[in-house]
């Protein structure tokens, strides 16, 4: 079995391509087979089974599937109504894989996103669901042709997919107990950081409350977060220096102590390289806004 590339993605990273985006009548009859992107199929009207990864399911009006690439599936309707449904390819960001090189070119690869995040394989809708709505707006604005009907088309797609990852109650989104203990793990180290963002954290403190060596706590929140660990703090400490520059009986110094950094220099250096200006700026901006407001 060929190896899969994984890329793992962050949630504010989803920003996707539409590739193809159609509603068809008749019947959803399609033999093994795999796809290069993503999948989104809305069954509008009649019912069916459908395999993917070796499981079968029931399908029905209104249900909502998801196909990722490189995974063998089919679709059988049972052909007792007219049957109609809308099907959305498309890749989760440009990158990866590059949205412009050609599909069939592509290697085997799957798409992880951090935090243990995951799309249900199937949902239950209903008539007129919002995301349903949305999602035929999509077809609707990607064959429009325009520029701005294009852009519009993604943006909807990727608020749809934002909204699929924060809900939990499908119950055949099974959660991976690997990634739930994985997560358990970083939730208590990401804790003590919280609780001791002033204080001294290196990688000797995180390995004794992980219980972990620095290079498996390394690959474990890159896998969970994205990030290694300190440079997790260090995102951790810059959100907390925005919230304190709101008080503007705090000087920055004391905003560098109360967070965890050496000084005003360190803090800035930070702030700039996360948030793109220095938390002078940032805090001069803040107060304008809520004069202006």
């Amino acid at each position: 079995m060929p190896r899969l590339d994984a890329f793992m993605l962050r949630p504010e990273q989803i920003h996707p391509v539409v590739r193809i985006a159609h509603r068809q009548q008749g019947g959803l009859v399609i033999s093994d087979r795999i796809i290069f992107d993503h999948e989104l199929v809305l069954i509008v009207k009649g019912k069916g089974q459908w395999k993917i990864r070796d499981r079968s399911y029931d399908y029905t009006t209104n249900d909502l599937l998801f196909v990722p690439p490189f995974v063998p599936h089919s679709f059988h309707d049972e052909g007792r109504s007219p049957p109609e449904h809308l099907a959305i390819h498309f890749d989760f960001a440009a990158m990866p894989p590059s949205a412009s090189e050609v599909l069939a070119d592509r290697a085997p690869y799957r798409v992880r996103l951090t935090h243990g995040l995951q799309i249900a394989t199937q949902r239950a809708l209903f008539t007129g669901h919002r995301w349903a709505r949305d999602l035929v707006r999509v077809v609707a604005e990607q064959n429009n042709g325009g520029v701005v009907e294009v852009a519009q088309s993604s943006m909807r797609l990727a608020g749809v997919l934002l909204e699929m990852l924060s809900e939990r109650k499908d119950e055949r989104t099974l959660a991976d107990p690997i990634i739930l203990r994985q997560q358990a793990r970083v939730n208590v180290v990401v804790d003590h950081m919280r609780e001791n963002l002033s204080g001294t954290i290196d990688h000797r403190a995180l390995e004794q409350v992980s219980k972990l060596s620095t290079s498996r706590l390394q690959a474990l929140f890159r896998e969970v977060t994205g990030y290694p660990p300190l440079d997790y703090l260090r995102r951790l400490r810059v959100e907390e220096a925005r919230r304190l520059l709101a008080d503007q009986q705090l000087s920055v110094k004391e905003i560098a102590a109360l967070t965890g950094f050496r000084d005003t220099s360190h803090l800035s250096k930070v702030f700039r390289r996360i948030d793109g200006l220095s938390p002078a700026r940032y805090r001069g901006a803040l107060l304008a806004g809520r004069q202006e407001k």
